[in-house]
């Protein structure tokens, strides 16, 4: 989907600013127009030098910014220019999509629904903000942004990707017929095997999905997720060198993922190479604290170290979070158990009988 930029140029002239802001404004504005980027955001930066609170020229600066691919420094001018000037809504766009390109997508989502209170037809703005909700996991959001805007452009390829992906984890059947909807279209096909790989992948056929995944990198070899993707297929067929190798790669596209840094740190558990697990899994823990599966993996990997305290450390907020847990349970157990706190361990062993038990009855 091409991404639409709204430049503030009709007001290249500010009434209010001296001569001199004018001519730096207009050359400014004359050298963007001209693709002279660095040289336009110099000259924008000297209209701000004299008339710091100039919007437009904050405005102006941020779409400069944004096509040099600097968006951090993007993002911060569109805020200033509209902390000057709220009534820049057509800004509320740029800094949507900047927010999008950086992969912010909570602050898109935010920036795109107060741009679409104001231009509630605006398609692209529909469009970024489904896929932005799909990539924060709030899918059924997502559909109600992308179902009517892509029966007006049936044929975006990245939102239907996305479309495709929120009713393949709500469960709903339509993700298969999306697949086939991507793979009729002449830029679709990548896409159609990633979400027809996934498919198979919630159908445990994981030959197929596999498949599916090299066939994808084989079109478009640098499609996000494609290599966590393919790498978890690999590990539930058994192939743990080659998934390591994938999970390797993702990471280096995506180095602070959670899921990667947590698949990276199981396998490597199970080839006995316990350093690099954990450092993958204390990464995984950074990156989510709250979860029982990281602390599961690093308690896991601190009792083959022979590091008993430091996994009760671990393990005991994990317990508390989550107490039906009977791995966690037990894991916590033998810490207990190689710290000498035989009490506290034969408890957490009779509680994990005890929901084994339960597992069991009700199965």
């Amino acid at each position: 989907m091409p991404l639409a930029w709204i430049l503030v140029m009709a007001l290249s002239v500010g009434p209010f600013q001296s001569a001199e802001v004018n001519a730096h404004f207009e050359r400014a504005a004359a050298l963007q127009r001209g693709g002279a980027l660095e040289e336009a955001a110099a000259e924008y930066r000297q209209v701000l030098a004299l008339a710091p609170r100039y919007a437009e020229a904050h405005a102006n600066l941020g779409a400069v910014l944004a096509q040099l691919g600097r968006l951090p420094e993007a993002i911060t001018s569109y805020e200033a220019a509209l902390d000057l000037n709220p009534g820049l809504k057509p800004i509320l766009l740029n800094l949507g999509i900047a927010h999008f390109r950086a992969q912010q997508f909570a602050p898109a989502v935010a920036t795109l629904e107060r741009f679409l209170a104001v231009a509630p037809g605006h398609l692209q703005a529909r469009l970024l903000a489904g896929i932005s909700l799909v990539e924060l996991g709030r899918d059924a959001e997502a559909l109600a942004r992308l179902e009517p805007a892509l029966a007006e452009a049936p044929g975006e390829v990245a939102a239907l990707y996305s479309l495709g992906t929120a009713y393949l984890r709500l469960g709903r059947p339509e993700a298969e017929a999306v697949a086939e909807r991507l793979a009729a279209l002449p830029n679709g096909g990548a896409l159609a095997r990633m979400l027809a790989g996934q498919v198979r992948l919630e159908r445990l056929e994981f030959g197929a999905a596999a498949a599916e995944f090299e066939a994808a990198a084989k079109l478009a070899p640098d499609l996000p997720r494609q290599q966590f993707l393919l790498g978890l297929a690999y590990l539930k067929l058994g192939r743990s060198a080659e998934a390591l190798a994938c999970f390797e790669r993702e990471l280096g596209r995506t180095p602070d993922d959670f899921k990667t840094l947590y698949y990276l740190g199981h396998v490597l558990e199970k080839q006995g190479d316990l350093g690099a697990a954990r450092r993958r899994g204390e990464a995984a823990l950074r990156q989510e604290p709250e979860s029982v599966e990281a602390a599961a993996l690093l308690g896991g990997i601190l009792l083959k170290q022979g590091e008993a305290a430091e996994a009760v450390r671990v393990l005991e907020p994990a317990v508390a979070r989550q107490p039906r847990d009977a791995e966690i349970r037990y894991l916590l157990g033998r810490g207990y158990q190689k710290l000498g706190r035989r009490a506290e361990a034969a408890r957490e062993f009779a509680e994990v009988e005890r929901l084994r038990r339960s597992l069991r009855e009700r199965g």
